[in-house]
């Protein structure tokens, strides 16, 4: 019976040490901050907004654009810039011949 001994905290506790009841004090008062009521915010919304009904839930996969994929998008926007960097050299290409 004497081998087995039981740890009163666990060692995460023991670190803490004397400051665990600050840090439970210090939840606590952050918990009843967020129930607390505040009056000059709930009467910043309108009585006619107040009375509107709620407005109508989508579905997620409706509600989302639909987005290229990264290789299509990828794909297009290299053909993009393949096109203009061939238009800047013929145009270089032409500036070069031109006799001045």
């Amino acid at each position: 019976m004497d081998d087995l001994t039981v740890q009163p905290t666990s060692p995460q506790l023991r670190h803490f040490g004397p400051r665990l009841p600050l840090l439970a004090l210090g939840l606590l008062l952050c918990t009843a901050a967020g129930c607390t009521r505040v009056p000059q915010l709930e009467n910043r919304i309108s009585p006619e907004l107040r009375n509107q009904p709620y407005p109508k839930l989508l579905p997620l996969d409706s509600a989302l654009a639909q987005q290229p994929l990264p290789e299509e998008e990828t794909a297009a926007l290299t053909q993009d810039l393949d096109a203009r960097a061939a238009r800047l050299r013929r145009r270089a290409e032409a500036l070069r011949n031109r006799t001045p």
